[in-house]
């Protein structure tokens, strides 16, 4: 009798009062595929620990977590399900941006947590289970992507997680978080969990007068592109702070404490060099930190909010500003991580090769991933002058180098195609080779014709390798043109804003509804973050790589259509000034440039300076190139920053635009001849 008791006793014992990482630490062990197998350790990253206990409070119903990549935020989650399911279930919802994501990613790990815990694995209902849906403990594990309306709004929960919210896309029935976070509201005292590594965004840091951390300020919702920072800044504001080894006072780490020889010099050291000597500085003292100290500075971090203090001792005083809020917000730089991958050496060389390359959609994945910052680009308008002061010593059509690529962007407009050919080099380099309009309805073929033409051209023996087409007007033209030129034509279409610079999308519909025969493909692009990148190529020093030229024809209105936008940082977004085409058929080389992953190409990078050393080039001298049409004004003499090749021998003398082999006959004259590249 007292054994029965015994056993119905143990059956019907409450669980322990405790938070997530605890029972982790109690019942879970990692798979062999993990980092670091066996039981799990909530000591190898004990700056998520406050996210695991801010799940676990009653006084906060929404909870965000802001990370770098690498940073047990993944695990962090894991172990907050797997904690409500075993000691106090309640029917929980997991969201992801796609449906591969969770197939792939998502659903093996919690595979594996559910078979390597006893406790969860017992409770597991298999024959009610399936991929997507879990029954545990009697209560349903639902993984739904959020592209799908329906799975969104099939179930009451009382938990609900979403991950990456920065890569989600709202669907046909509205704002997806708005549908998510209704799905809490039959539970009393639900909540919803956000987490994601941030994206674009303007953000700033700001002394606080009383405790004296520098902590992010709120920025400007306009200014912000990030959905997890706009989540973030809406609630406590909580960041992750640790002590300096050498001093003891406790700070913030974030990119800008990152120092390496030469920091922002003319001295500065090579990526290699700052991986090497790499150290944080304490902003208390300037203290020198090395990445040793890592772990220690960790065990003794705590979470603070504006307004609270630190002693030296780890105790936080203080009543903070957002002290009331229910919705608990919580940031960790990646400075922080456990992984010895992030080390500060490791982060310190991608930072500088970023910033040594100019490519913002580098810059953009160091911050985002590397740090978990925001980043937004410089790329303030400048004037039609300084785009013309861009000129340099050579001639519409000239090669100075041998070229990766060249690609020709086209803006269909309703009576002609504006269009830009630019050649592209290792390290983002470029030079325009020739710009122009053809004339003609768009809505006939006649233009079309016109455009195969010029698709056909050769720059000093170099064909065109692909043309990208703005669509969004006459789709049906500019499709049946990219089907006539399979693999050498493309369809781009630009977006007010985008997750990333550019994605691949499948057009099953034209324009009336109606489906296509076959479907077509578009990449789509971050217009605002291309036309940015144009625009920070000017002042851009002469030690850099990405450099970007014009040719000494270049007309004054290509000048002013490339600033016919300009850039409103406080409303986040550009208003057009002006005519723009020239400045869209330029963003579109950008994401040309990116979508055949030029960026990488390092090998043979030269700098500014270094390309006008290994070409001696100089501004053309007046009079030494023709205009391209009677309204075209040449551009003014620049004063050479090397001497001026001399005069061209026998040899040298420009060979007129040649036409590829197997190229139809042409139907115009040509408006100009081509000069090859000079002999060196």
């Amino acid at each position: 009798m007292i054994k029965s008791i015994l056993a119905a006793a143990k059956l019907v014992k409450a669980p322990p009062a405790r938070t997530s990482d605890e029972w982790a630490r109690d019942k879970r062990v990692m798979p062999p595929s993990s980092p670091r197998p066996g039981n799990f350790d909530p000591d190898v990253n004990p700056y998520m620990r406050p996210a695991a206990w801010a799940a676990a409070q009653p006084c906060y119903d929404r909870e965000t977590v802001i990370t770098a990549t690498q940073m047990g935020k993944s695990v962090t989650f894991e172990n907050i399900i797997g904690h409500r399911l075993d000691e106090d279930p309640t029917p929980i919802m997991y969201v992801a941006p796609t449906a591969p994501l969770l197939k792939d990613a998502v659903v093996p790990k919690f595979d594996d947590m559910i078979s390597e815990c006893e406790s969860l694995s017992a409770k597991l209902n298999v024959r009610k289970s399936s991929t997507f849906v879990k029954w545990i403990a009697g209560t349903k594990l639902r993984f739904v992507w959020a592209g799908s309306p329906s799975g969104l709004s099939a179930d009451s929960v009382g938990l609900i997680l979403v991950d990456e919210v920065d890569r989600i896309v709202n669907t046909g029935e509205g704002s997806t978080m708005v549908i998510v976070e209704r799905r809490g509201d039959a539970y009393d005292g639900s909540k919803i969990l956000y987490t994601a590594t941030p994206t674009h965004g303007r953000v700033a840091k700001r002394k606080h007068p009383v405790s004296g951390l520098w902590h992010w300020e709120v920025a400007q919702v306009k200014a912000l592109g990030s959905a997890i920072w706009k989540l973030w800044q809406s609630g406590t504001r909580h960041e992750w702070a640790v002590p300096c080894p050498e001093c003891g006072e406790y700070f913030i780490p974030w990119s800008g404490l990152l120092w390496w020889p030469g920091k922002g010099g003319e001295k500065e050291c090579t990526p290699d060099e700052a991986q090497r000597h790499a150290r944080l500085t304490c902003p208390s003292n300037g203290c020198q930190i090395e990445n040793k100290y890592r772990s220690w500075m960790n065990e003794r971090g705590r979470a603070v909010a504006p307004g609270q203090s630190i002693s030296r001792d780890g105790e936080v005083s203080g009543e903070a500003e957002t002290a009331g809020s229910t919705h608990f917000t919580y940031a960790v730089s990646g400075l922080c991580s456990f992984s010895s991958k992030k080390s500060y050496g490791a982060l310190a060389k991608d930072l500088l090769s970023a910033q040594q390359s100019g490519d913002p959609a580098d810059l953009l994945a160091v911050y985002n991933t590397g740090f978990g910052e925001c980043y937004a680009q410089a790329g303030d308008v400048p004037t039609w002058e300084q785009v013309r002061s861009m000129c340099w010593g050579y001639a519409a059509g000239q090669l100075l180098l041998e070229p990766l690529k060249i690609y020709c962007t086209v803006d269909v407009q309703k009576r002609r195609l504006v269009y830009v050919v630019r050649a592209w080099y290792a390290g983002m380099g470029s030079m325009l080779l020739e710009h122009g309009d053809l004339w003609g309805d768009t809505d006939q073929d006649a233009v079309w014709d016109q455009l195969s033409d010029l698709i056909d051209t050769e720059y000093g023996g170099h064909p065109i390798n692909v043309t990208g087409i703005d669509i969004g007007y006459r789709d049906d033209q500019v499709y049946k043109f990219i089907n006539d030129h399979k693999a050498r034509a493309i369809a781009l279409r630009g977006r007010e804003r985008l997750d990333k610079p550019f994605r691949k999308e499948m057009v099953e519909v034209d324009r009336k509804g109606k489906t296509r025969k076959r479907g077509d493909a578009r990449w789509a692009f971050d217009s605002p973050f291309a036309k940015r990148w144009v625009h920070s190529r000017f002042g851009r020093p002469d030690d850099r790589g990405g450099w970007w030229l014009l040719h000494q024809q270049v007309t004054d209105l290509y000048c002013k259509e490339i600033v016919g936008e300009e850039w409103r940082e406080a409303e986040g977004k550009f208003h057009q000034v002006g005519e723009n085409h020239y400045l869209d058929c330029e963003a579109m080389q950008y994401i040309m440039a990116l979508r055949d992953k030029l960026q990488r190409r390092k090998v043979g990078a030269l700098t500014k300076a270094q390309l006008a050393v290994a070409v001696k080039a100089g501004p053309i001298q007046e009079g030494g190139a023709e205009p391209l049409d009677d309204d075209a004004t040449p551009a003014p003499v620049v004063l050479a920053p090397v001497p001026a090749p001399p005069p061209p021998t026998e040899a040298d003398k420009p060979a007129a635009r040649q036409r590829r082999a197997d190229a139809a006959p042409a139907k115009g004259r040509s408006r100009f001849n081509i000069i090859k590249r000079p002999t060196r």
